[in-house]
């Protein structure tokens, strides 16, 4: 029978917790009894309050930062049984300006965030129980057209977190979950982008998390689509051809429309 983790006050930290899948995550954590420690981005404003939920803004692109909220959390939560490292952002755009800041930007929010948190969690923790969740994307496995970095920072999470598994304990777990097209402002924010079929609603995404925390599950796959997309890829290959081809002409209005 497999072992099934019990959210009852447990101590979690949750990033990128102002919005989208990271706020929606933060509600069922607390509906499940959890003490919770959201960073959100500085001068962004938490949007709930709770009497087990604590706050601190937090630049996670900023090891200081990031070694702040650990601080922070075994002050006020005593230690940290789960960390889920939630926060990034996508550039839609065409890759063609050399600009190796922009690059850098979306890779220390998006990828190096998440694992200088998996290795702070596991020298905090040592041999110590914990539930480590890195927030990838169905892009990681599945790039589009327009998404080259964002596809690129989610990939090298979904691969760090297949080899950095073998380095922890027994009880020691590196989840991943891969959403699909949620519908939040990350598109908007992205470059006001089309939204890629198909697509579901923060609350559903944070609701698989839940789950598969408590089921301790290596790969989270919140849409089911999805799921059957990868497997369809393994035999018939063209259909992901025609799906990218369908959203290249998509991403090649949108340069039209930028005046690209």
């Amino acid at each position: 029978m497999l072992k099934r983790t019990h959210l009852v006050n447990k101590k979690v930290v949750v990033t990128g917790a102002s919005s989208g899948i990271g706020l929606e995550t933060v509600k069922r954590l607390l509906e499940e009894d959890c003490v919770i420690l959201a960073a959100i981005k500085p001068n962004d404003k938490m949007p709930i309050t709770h009497h087990k939920l604590f706050i601190q803004q937090c630049d996670v692109s900023v090891p200081e930062d990031l070694d702040a909220l650990f601080t922070s959390a075994i002050k006020k939560l005593g230690n940290i049984d789960i960390f889920f490292a939630n926060a990034g952002f996508a550039y839609y755009e065409q890759f063609k300006d050399k600009d190796w800041q922009h690059i850098s930007t979306i890779f220390e929010t998006n990828s190096y965030h998440t694992f200088y948190t998996a290795q702070k969690l596991k020298q905090i923790n040592g041999q110590r129980p914990f539930q480590f969740i890195g927030t990838a994307s169905a892009m990681a496995v599945l790039p589009l057209p327009g998404y080259a970095l964002y596809s690129a920072t989610k990939a090298a999470v979904h691969s760090f977190a297949h080899a950095y598994r073998y380095e922890l304990e027994k009880e020691q777990y590196f989840q991943v979950v891969y959403p699909i097209a949620t519908r939040t402002a990350f598109f908007k924010e992205a470059g006001d982008s089309p939204v890629p079929w198909p697509s579901q609603s923060a609350e559903a995404v944070a609701s698989s998390i839940i789950k598969g925390i408590k089921r301790r599950k290596r790969c989270i796959y919140p849409s089911k689509t999805f799921s059957a997309i990868i497997i369809l890829n393994r035999f018939l290959p063209f259909v992901l051809k025609i799906y990218n081809e369908v959203e290249r002409k998509k991403f090649q209005g949108w340069l039209d429309k930028k005046g690209s």
